[in-house]
C-alpha cells in the first residue's frame, strides 16, 4: 500500500497563490494537459509521485491519498488539497498516470481537517487499524518528498502506532528514490542501559557475567541483605537514592533511617566545632528528642539554638537540616509509605536534591562505561530542531516566536530545555539569532552544524549530529528527547529523527515528536505566535525504546516495585500503556481512605476489573483482596526476605488501619482477644529490619539481626492469612480465600505478555 500526503509539490509548485492558480487550471484541463501538469515542474525537483511510480517501483494494491479539506476561519483557506487529490485519483483510476493505472476504488482519499501532526496521525492509525480488523495487514510505503512537513511526520507516527513500520521513499536530487526503514537505520536495541539507568540490577548478573560480583553487590544493597545499610549515612544514602523512584513502603523506611543517621553525623561534626559545652548539650538533647522521642522537641527549640550558634559563628549543619521548611513534607511522605499509605515521593526527592553533600551519581557504574545518570534524575530534556528560514533577522530585536514557545513550554513543565539546532546556509542567521536570544534567557541553546537540505545528505547529517552530541560529554543523561517538527526541511528533520532515536538508545530514555506550528494570527510568519502541540501518542518507542522499557518493567515486577513498573510502561508507546493499568492492580500501597465505591485505578481498585473477578462490594474491596495481596507478597520470599516481611506488615497496617477491633496494632497485641501470633512475629520482622529508625534502630545496634529464614517466614504468612479470615469480618463473614490467587495469576500473566512482547521485538 502507498500512503501519500498530497501537497503543492504534486502540482510542481509551492503552497500559496501559485498553487491555487495551478489547481484551478488542473481542474479545467483536458486529460493530456492534466497529465503534463502533474508530471512536470518548474521546481528543479520533479513531483514526488513521478519518482515513486518510476521503473522498478513495487506494485501497489492500494493507494491512500491524505488530503485536507477547507478550514473555517476569518481568512480564506486557499491551500486545501482535496481537489488535487481527487484529480490525481480520477486519472489514476481512468486513463492512468505516472505510467500506472488502478482499478476503480483502489485509490482512496483520507480527509483530515488540517495538515497537522496529531490529526493526520490519528486518521491514518484508525484507517490501518480498520484494515487489520478486516484481516488485512498491509506493508506501507510512505513517500517523503512533497506534502506538509508536519502531516508527513504525523503519518510516520500514526503508521507506527498501528503496529506497522513504514518504508520511507526518499526523493534524491538526481531524480531517483531511496527506500529505507527506520529500524534498519539504527543499532540493535540493548536493554542493559535501560536496566542500569533505572537501577534494576538482577538481570545484569546474567547479561554481564564478567562483572557479576559487582552487580550482585549492588543488588544485595538494594534488598537489604548486606549490613552496609546499617553503616554510615553515606551508605544509607546510596541505597535510598537508588530506590527512591519506586515509591514502595521500604523506601519510606529507608528515608527515615537515612535522615536520622545523616543528622546525627552532622551533629557530631558540628559539636566538634562548638566550643561552648552548653550549646553542645542542647544540640544533643534536640537530636535525641527528635529521633528517639519524637514528642520531646519543638521547632522553637531548633530555631533558637540555630540563631544562637549562627550569631557566635559556630557550625550549624545539623540544625539547618532540621529547620528546613520542607523536612515536614518529606517526612510525611516517608511515613505514609512506611505505614501502607498512598504517597508521592516528589517531596522526598526535592528534600534530597536540596542537600549539597549527597552523592550525585554512582561513579563505579560510570566507570564501567555507562552514562553519568544522576541518582535523582536529570531535569534536562533535549530538543533537536532543524531551522527554517522564515524568521525575521533584521532590526534591533527581531522576534523568535518558536524559540519563545519552546522555552515557555519546557519551563512550564519544570524542565530545563537543552536545544540543539541544525541549519542550512539559508537559515544560519536564524540559528545564530536563537543562540543569542536563548542565552539572554539562560537557556542552553546552540547550533550543532550547518548542512545540506537534500535526502542525499541524510547520512552525513545524522552521523555528524551524533558526533556533535557525543563531543559535549553529558547529553546522554537527559531524561527525554524531543524531535521538533515544523520549521525546517524534511531531510534535516528526518536526519534528526534518526540521530535522536540513536541517541535515545544511548541515553536509555524515550523519544517523541513535538509539533511546532503557527497560530495563523499574523500573515507575517516571523511575527506569528507559535503553537506547541505535544501529542502524547506521537512517541517513537515503537521503533526503539518499547523493548527496553518492557525489560525494565519485568525486572520491576519481579521485585513487586509496581509503581516503578507502571511508570515505565506509561512512558512507552500505546502498545505498552494498557499494561500499566493492569500493573497497578498489583499495588501494595493502599490507604484505608481509598476504599471508595467509585474505585481508584491508581491504587488498583477498578470497578470494572473488580466486577470481572466477582467482587461487587467496592467499598470493602481492599479488605477482600488483602489475602490475595499477601499471597502476592509471598512471591518475594525467595529473592528478598526483608522486603517480603516488611511489605507484608505494612500492607496489613495500611489496609486494616492501626487501631479498632481489627486494626493492625490490635491484632499483634498479645493482650487482645483478636490477637494473631503470626501478626506479632511479622511485626517483629519489620522492627528488626536494617531500614528501621528511632528506638528500634537503637535496639538493633545492640543486637544485629539476621534476615528472616525462608520456611518460617512462609509459615508466618500462611498463618496470618488464616488468622485474618478468623478475626476480620466483611458483612458478617470472615475474609474468604476466593480471590487468593487472582493477583499472583495476574502477575504471571503480565510477565508472560511482556516476555512475548520483548521476544517479538
Amino acid at each position: 500500500m502507498l500512503v501519500h500526503m498530497v501537497g503543492a509539490a504534486d502540482l510542481g509548485t509551492r503552497p500559496g497563490p501559485e498553487f491555487t492558480k495551478k489547481l484551478d487550471e488542473l481542474v479545467a484541463a483536458d486529460p493530456s494537459e492534466a497529465a503534463r501538469m502533474l508530471t512536470e515542474s518548474a521546481d528543479p525537483r520533479r513531483p514526488p509521485l513521478v519518482a515513486v511510480f518510476a521503473a522498478g517501483a513495487p506494485h501497489y494494491d492500494r493507494v491512500v491519498f491524505v488530503v485536507t479539506r477547507p478550514q473555517a476561519g476569518p481568512a480564506p483557506d486557499e491551500n486545501f488539497t482535496r481537489p488535487l487529490g481527487a484529480a490525481i485519483k480520477e486519472r489514476l483510476e481512468c486513463e492512468g498516470l505516472y505510467g500506472v493505472r488502478f482499478q476503480p476504488g483502489a485509490v482512496e482519499l483520507l480527509e483530515v481537517s488540517a495538515p497537522h501532526m496529531s490529526g493526520v496521525r490519528a486518521a491514518i492509525r484508525d484507517r490501518l487499524l480498520t484494515m487489520r480488523a478486516d484481516g488485512v495487514i498491509p506493508a506501507v510505503d510512505l513517500p517523503f518528498g512533497g506534502g506538509a512537513t508536519n502531516g508527513a511526520f504525523g503519518l510516520v507516527a500514526g503508521i507506527l502506532e498501528a503496529n506497522v513500520e513504514p518504508r520511507l521513499v526518499l526523493s534524491l536530487a538526481g531524480g531517483g528514490v531511496k527506500r529505507i526503514r527506520l529500524s534498519q537505520q539504527l543499532p540493535t536495541e540493548n536493554a542493559d542501559r535501560w536496566l542500569v539507568r533505572h537501577r534494576f540490577y538482577s538481570p545484569m548478573l546474567k547479561r554481564d557475567p564478567d562483572n557479576a560480583d559487582f552487580w550482585q553487590d549492588r543488588l544485595n544493597r538494594q534488598i537489604l541483605v548486606t549490613e552496609t545499610t546499617y553503616g554510615s549515612a553515606v551508605d544509607l544514602a546510596r541505597v535510598l537514592l537508588e530506590r527512591i523512584d519506586r515509591d514502595e513502603a521500604i523506601d519510606g523506611f529507608l528515608f527515615r533511617a537515612w535522615l536520622e543517621a545523616y543528622v546525627r553525623a552532622l551533629a557530631v561534626r558540628d559539636n566538634a566545632g562548638i566550643t561552648d559545652g552548653t550549646l553542645c548539650e542542647r544540640l544533643d538533647k534536640i537530636i535525641k528528642g527528635r529521633f528517639e522521642r519524637p514528642k520531646k522537641w519543638s521547632p522553637t527549640e531548633i530555631c533558637d539554638l540555630l540563631k544562637e550558634c549562627r550569631s557566635r559563628k559556630f557550625p550549624v549543619d545539623a540544625l539547618t537540616v532540621l529547620a528546613d521548611p520542607e523536612i515536614g513534607n518529606a517526612e510525611g511522605a516517608a511515613n505514609s509509605l512506611a505505614h501502607g499509605g498512598a504517597s508521592n515521593s516528589d517531596s522526598i526527592r526535592q528534600f534530597l536534591r536540596d542537600r549539597g553533600d549527597l552523592p550525585l551519581v554512582d561513579e563505579e557504574i560510570e566507570g564501567l562505561g555507562y552514562a553519568r545518570w544522576p541518582y535523582l534524575g536529570d531535569k534536562r530534556e533535549l530538543i533537536l530542531i532543524a531551522m527554517g528560514s522564515t524568521d525575521q533577522v533584521e532590526g534591533d530585536n527581531p522576534p523568535t516566536p518558536r524559540l519563545d514557545a519552546l522555552i515557555d513550554w519546557m519551563r512550564g513543565d519544570d524542565v530545563e530545555p537543552v536545544i540543539r539546532i541544525v541549519v542550512s546556509a539559508e537559515s544560519a542567521l536564524v540559528g545564530r539569532l536563537w543562540e543569542e536570544k536563548a542565552r539572554a534567557k539562560n537557556v542552553d541553546c546552540r547550533v550543532l552544524l550547518e548542512c545540506g537540505i537534500n535526502f542525499d545528505d541524510l547520512e552525513w547529517i545524522r552521523s555528524n549530529v551524533q558526533e556533535a552530541l557525543a563531543a559535549e560529554g553529558n547529553l546522554d543523561a537527559v531524561d527525554k528527547i524531543h524531535i521538533a517538527v515544523g520549521p525546517g526541511p524534511k531531510p534535516q528533520i528526518l536526519a534528526l529523527l534518526l540521530a535522536g532515536l540513536e541517541w535515545a538508545l544511548r541515553a536509555a530514555c524515550p523519544a517523541r515528536l513535538v509539533e511546532l506550528r503557527r497560530k495563523m494570527r499574523n500573515p507575517v510568519p516571523a511575527l506569528d505566535e507559535t503553537y506547541i502541540d505535544v501529542d502524547p501518542d506521537a512517541v517513537l518507542n515503537r521503533v526503539i525504546g518499547d523493548s527496553g522499557l518492557a525489560e525494565v518493567a519485568v525486572s520491576a515486577l519481579e521485585c513487586l516495585d509496581t509503581s516503578a513498573a507502571a511508570t515505565l510502561l506509561d512512558r512507552g508507546s500505546p502498545r505498552l500503556r494498557p499494561l500499566a493499568v493492569r500493573v497497578r492492580r498489583l499495588s501494595l500501597v493502599l490507604a484505608c481512605g481509598q476504599r471508595s465505591a467509585d474505585g481508584d485505578a491508581e491504587s488498583g481498585i477498578e470497578p470494572d476489573w473488580l466486577a470481572s473477578i466477582g467482587i461487587a462490594d467496592y467499598e470493602n474491596a481492599s479488605l477482600l483482596l488483602l489475602r490475595a495481596r499477601l499471597k502476592l507478597v509471598q512471591t518475594l520470599a525467595d529473592s528478598d526476605l526483608w522486603g517480603c516481611a516488611m511489605r507484608a506488615a505494612v500492607l496489613c497496617e495500611g489496609t486494616l488501619g492501626k487501631n479498632g477491633d481489627t486494626g493492625w496494632y490490635t491484632l499483634k497485641n498479645k493482650k487482645n482477644a483478636q490477637y494473631i501470633l503470626a501478626a506479632y512475629y511479622l511485626n517483629e520482622y519489620r522492627n528488626d529490619s536494617p531500614a528501621v529508625h528511632g528506638k528500634e534502630r537503637k535496639e538493633r545496634a545492640d543486637r544485629r539481626k539476621e534476615a528472616p529464614k525462608l520456611p518460617p517466614l512462609r509459615d508466618c504468612l500462611e498463618d496470618l492469612c488464616k488468622g485474618l479470615s478468623e478475626h476480620v469480618m466483611v458483612n458478617g463473614q470472615g475474609l474468604p480465600d476466593t480471590w487468593d490467587n487472582v493477583l499472583v495469576d495476574e502477575l504471571e500473566s503480565l510477565k508472560r505478555e511482556l516476555g512475548a512482547f520483548i521476544a517479538s521485538g
